[in-house]
């Protein structure tokens, strides 16, 4: 509603500055202060009115899908976290990828940045297996068995 309402806020000033650039180009016509605050006001408050309508409109969306990414992020966290505690605190991408909802390439991404957020640490296994390693879980699990 908001883009249509702006559409036509736009179609009017600029229908109101076409007539101003008309009744201009007549011959002999001459610009008075009083015609400087018509255009302005007929042709500046529609198109500025319309203006502030689309980047509200645009700027709405962008905030929804922000949030959305966001809420996305947080349920993939949570599901890595809950997966790491069963896990001991070890998960290899492939283990990520069969018990949650992520590929594997979205895993490896998320991985990757909780490595560089200093989260997790990479650790490659002698046949070649990269193990994320939470140290907290690990501390925590084995500080429980003792």
């Amino acid at each position: 509603m908001k883009k249509l309402i702006a559409g036509i806020l736009i179609f009017i000033g600029l229908f109101f500055l076409l007539g101003f650039v008309v009744n201009m180009s007549e011959e002999g016509a001459t610009v008075t202060l009083a015609d400087w605050i018509a255009l302005l006001l007929l042709v500046g408050t529609p198109l500025a009115g319309g203006g502030l309508l689309l980047k509200s409109h645009y700027g709405h969306n962008r905030k929804l899908r922000q949030h959305a990414q966001k809420t996305v992020y947080q349920k993939q966290e949570r599901e890595i976290l809950r997966l790491a505690q069963q896990k001991g605190g070890r998960l290899t991408i492939p283990e990520i990828a069969v018990d949650t909802s992520m590929s594997t390439a979205e895993a490896e991404e998320f991985m990757q940045g909780l490595a560089a957020k200093g989260y997790v640490d990479m650790q490659v296994t002698d046949s070649g297996v990269i193990v994320y390693e939470f140290y907290d879980l690990i501390h925590k699990n084995s500080s429980l068995s003792d």
